[in-house]
């Protein structure tokens, strides 16, 4: 949360007001307190028929800028509240907040077409980040509204071309679409009729460039354009697009003394399939947002298209299992080396889809990138403590969580609320550090280890051995086990060097007053090696694969006689 960003969110909040729909006064106060810096009419129903009239009383004359509501209200539920608005105002802006993230809320807010969906405790990054995407629609449909009227009513809509699209008759077209790139710009700092302005004089200029060439335009977004061309001229249209970078370069208004001007970026593509996909991505390849240039797409483009659609699989998987409750969590046991007995359970991250289990190193990555796993940690959190719940485990549960996670303001509220209505004791649950001792080196990752311990959770410091072996963060982290790297345990049985290496590390490990663990153990000779050292505990393919736990399992499996 900065400073700036509260700054540019607070522009325009004379002309903003807000519903706040909530049964908890001291939180309606709260939030009060926090959205008068960005409206300037904040309006509070203490449950769903009161916001129901308040909304009816106003909402063709005066509507408000943004709804906020729970979802469990006195008299009427937040859905169905927001079903009401909906049929009043279809296009209302409105972000749940709610301590609920099951998937049937989740499913029916997206149903919904909410802005955002926030979960209780509220954290402010989370609330500005949706308070800006709210204003930022606002603006586009305010600017979409009046281009329409005005000048670009002869341009077709992103609706109208997606029909277009579809209802082709003729061979491949050449597509072309280009977006200018300040415009937003205009728009945030100088407002949608300046912006307006400076659009009616340019679409009319690119207009002109066309000449005799048989075209159609549409105006599919704020800053996005596009062009067919249904003859096969695609070096004419590539040569037009340079033509038109260079014009609108050079092109400007002046509006009441303000001299208004962008760049444009093209992307041009050839066919009859995914032609509007494919444009997106000629697009992409223009890297100089200031200048602005023409990309097109190749054949090499069409082996990464490949790999795009199955990223987009991989993320529809993704979305799907979030949506329908499919993040499940496996389970590992780790062994006392003492007794052979199954005294921790790890669980792992899967994800079922039409009946078969996919391990984390399908999506894992893309997860990453995307910005999914906060998503995917909290259901791996709500699922694994309903699991122990259900079942009545009795081992201690060991969770991942990353330094990513660890960052995240909710993270911690959110472990509290699920220990909490489950009624589950925190000493039974120890977190593991996926990525090691490195994460410490970041204060707000340590600062989180340290709230987790004092609430009487257990923390496994994973991936020791292998770079990883700062004593200093060791002992200022004191965790209750260690765990050791993969690498260095699939050593010990070749390398005679390693096991007296090891043997001094568990010693430390044991110094320090923790627990040893060795994962990955899949041979008698490793176990026998690591036993012989006075390692604490094992895990591995040898003992037990991952498994699931479900109503079918109705006896937790016990030890193996040869694991003792």
């Amino acid at each position: 949360m900065t400073n700036q960003l509260i700054l540019k969110l607070a522009e325009g909040s004379q002309q903003r007001s807000i519903l706040i729909v909530e049964d908890d006064i001291d939180l309606s106060i709260s939030l009060v307190r926090i959205l008068k810096i960005f409206f300037k009419e904040c309006v509070i129903a203490a449950d769903g028929e009161e916001a129901l009239t308040l909304y009816s009383s106003r909402f063709e004359t005066n509507p408000f800028t943004l709804v906020i509501t729970d979802l469990e209200l006195p008299k009427m539920g937040g859905l169905r509240l927001i079903r009401q608005i909906r049929s009043l105002h279809q296009e209302q802006n409105i972000i749940i907040l709610s301590a609920h993230d099951e998937a049937e809320y989740m499913s029916e807010a997206i149903s919904l077409d909410v802005q955002s969906y926030l979960l209780k405790p509220l954290a402010m990054p989370k609330l500005l980040d949706s308070l800006e995407k709210v204003f930022k629609l606002q603006n586009k449909i305010a600017l979409k509204s009046v281009a329409h009227k005005e000048h670009l009513s002869g341009w077709g809509t992103f609706d109208a071309l997606a029909n277009r699209l579809q209802t082709l008759e003729s061979g491949p077209i050449t597509f072309m679409r280009f977006r200018l790139n300040q415009l937003n710009n205009i728009i945030m700092l100088l407002g949608e009729l300046y912006a307006n302005e400076y659009l009616a004089q340019l679409t009319e200029l690119l207009e002109s460039l066309v000449s005799e060439m048989e075209v159609e335009f549409y105006h599919i977004s704020v800053d996005e354009f596009c062009l067919i061309c249904e003859e096969n001229l695609l070096e004419d249209v590539m040569n037009l697009a340079n033509t038109m970078v260079s014009v609108v370069r050079y092109f400007n208004t002046s509006e009441q003394g303000i001299i208004l001007n962008s760049t444009l970026s093209i992307g041009v593509a050839y066919g009859k399939e995914n032609v509007l996909r494919h444009s997106k991505i000629a697009l992409e390849k223009v890297e100089d947002r200031l200048s602005g240039g023409v990309g097109n797409y190749t054949r090499d483009d069409e082996c990464d298209d490949v790999t795009m659609d199955q990223s987009r699989e991989i993320l529809k998987m993704i979305f799907d299992a979030l949506n329908n409750e499919s993040i499940i969590p496996f389970f590992q046991p780790i062994i006392e080396c003492s007794s052979g007995k199954n005294v921790i359970l790890e669980s792992l991250l899967r994800i079922r889809k039409d009946e078969k289990i996919y391990g984390p190193e399908t999506f894992i990555n893309l997860a990453k990138e995307m910005g999914q796993m906060s998503m995917i940690t909290r259901a791996m959190i709500r699922n694994t403590f309903k699991i122990i719940r259900t079942f009545d485990i009795q081992q201690t549960i060991a969770l991942n969580l990353t330094s990513h996670d660890l960052k995240d303001e909710g993270i911690i509220p959110y472990i509290e609320f699920w220990v909490e209505r489950y009624t589950i004791n925190p000493a039974k649950i120890a977190f593991q550090l996926s990525e090691g001792i490195d994460t410490l080196k970041n204060k707000t990752v340590l600062s989180s280890i340290k709230i987790l311990q004092t609430n009487g959770h257990s923390i496994i410091l994973n991936n020791f051995g292998s770079g990883q072996c700062n004593l200093t963060l060791l002992l200022l982290l004191q965790p209750d086990y260690i765990k050791l790297h993969s690498d260095v345990v699939q050593k010990i049985e070749t390398d005679p060097l390693y096991q007296g290496i090891i043997d001094k590390m568990v010693e430390i490990i044991h110094q320090i007053g923790t627990k040893a663990i060795a994962s990955h153990i899949s041979t008698e000779k490793q176990k026998k090696l690591f036993q012989h050292i006075h390692i604490d505990y094992l895990q591995g393919a040898l003992f037990y694969e991952p498994f699931e736990i479900n109503n079918t399992f109705n006896t937790f499996i016990e030890p193996k006689d040869h694991l003792c």
